[in-house]
């Protein structure tokens, strides 16, 4: 997708880089943690108030993402 990214998002410690994904859910970016520059991936809810599944959902795909094991680059 490689879009250029909202820069009305911000989250103190970490310098977005572009946009993965964008659905009616959620978005998906690349960034990197400016305490010690590691790339990471941030996936934000798209609404503010979101449902209590959209949040349950959510919740399980951390567990499910946390536990995956990738080299590092």
């Amino acid at each position: 997708m490689n879009k250029d990214v909202d820069l009305a998002i911000t989250i103190p410690g970490y310098f977005f880089i572009e946009q993965l994904y964008c659905g009616s859910k959620t978005t998906v970016y690349r960034a990197v943690r400016e305490a010690d520059q590691q790339s990471v991936i941030i996936k934000i809810l798209n609404r503010e108030y979101p449902t209590f599944r959209e949040m349950l959902q959510f919740r399980n795909q951390y567990a499910i993402g946390k536990n995956l094991r990738f080299p590092v680059l």
